[in-house]
């Protein structure tokens, strides 16, 4: 179970907050946070899937909500201890201290990537910055030219606290992304996924909110494990649409596995495919599929944690 701790003595929610914070963020997310704030004040302890049920919410949206606002710095975490408040009491992960300004200053690589890495964010580097574009350097293995593509892959994403540029590192590091070549291959991958995933959030009208981690899940299968297209992705939502009316991932997903395991890689074949299939059995592929038809008892969570598991390892 989750434990959250609220850091003062009664609920109040700040100005800055409504008027900086709450515009920009997904009202999930509010929720969310909003919720988590009440059994702090109540030292009421719950499991994510009883917060996701009380606001009627998918568990992925409340552990997004988490990671959101630990990055907007509203809260913070310590195990399985979520700090809410600007401030709070979580103890923060410490680097080794060295005298970085006079590593930096006597190291004219060193220096130009400071130079560099201050007109990549737009701003001058505080000493805390330069510690950690050193050890990024010094612990993480980076040259100064993927450190360079760190930062603009960050400010790509309109992301320029170090904290997340610290984050992302660590992930690069951990998935070996440590060298040039290996940089702009992840994002030659990651342009071509954010071309695939706004298409399709496009095509299926999300555009008012951000994928839940589980819809993520399903178009990072479709594209990488199936290698469906965009394209295909959109005639499996066609037959959805058709047979049920409304979007549903299972059911596409239903289908999309069908073509990949039949080596259906293009439109036509499958447009073929569901023409052979009406006129061999005497009924539509649709009625092959029915079962995913209004489902309200299709296990959102099993699958969620079976693909989840799946890309973790």
């Amino acid at each position: 179970m989750s434990e959250f701790i609220y850091n003062t003595s009664s609920i109040n929610i700040s100005a800055g907050f409504i008027a900086e914070k709450m515009p920009e963020a997904n009202g999930a997310y509010v929720k969310v946070y909003l919720y988590v704030l009440y059994l702090a004040s109540k030292g009421e302890v719950k499991d994510d899937s009883e917060i996701a049920k009380t606001l009627g919410l998918l568990e992925s949206d409340v552990v997004n909500a988490y990671e959101y606002w630990i990055e907007k710095g509203e809260m913070s975490k310590s195990g399985k201890t979520y700090y809410i408040g600007a401030k709070n009491n979580a103890p923060a992960p410490q680097k080794p201290q060295k005298d970085v300004k006079n590593l930096i200053t006597e190291n004219k690589t060193l220096s130009d990537l400071v130079l560099i890495a201050q007109e990549t964010l737009g701003r001058t580097l505080s000493d805390t910055d330069m510690q950690t574009i050193y050890w990024f350097y010094d612990e993480l293995g980076f040259s100064p030219e993927v450190i360079c593509m760190l930062l603009e892959y960050c400010v790509s994403k309109d992301k320029r606290n170090m904290k997340y540029i610290e984050k992302v590192a660590i992930s690069w590091h951990k998935n070996g992304i440590t060298t040039m070549s290996a940089a702009e291959r992840y994002m030659q991958e990651e342009r071509d996924k954010n071309s695939y995933f706004f298409t399709l959030r496009k095509l299926f009208g999300i555009d008012n909110r951000n994928l839940s981690k589980t819809e993520e899940l399903y178009l990072k299968s479709w594209q990488e494990d199936f290698s469906m297209s965009a394209e295909m992705v959109a005639l499996a939502y066609e037959y959805c649409i058709i047979q049920t009316n409304k979007l549903s991932f299972p059911y596409m997903n239903a289908i999309i596995k069908r073509w990949h395991e039949k080596g259906i890689t293009t439109v036509a074949g499958a447009e073929e495919d569901h023409e052979n299939f009406r006129s061999q059995n005497g009924q539509s592929f649709d009625k092959e599929l029915s079962i995913y038809k209004d489902s309200t008892d299709y296990d959102y969570e099993n699958i969620e944690k079976r693909m989840q598991e799946k890309y973790d390892n």
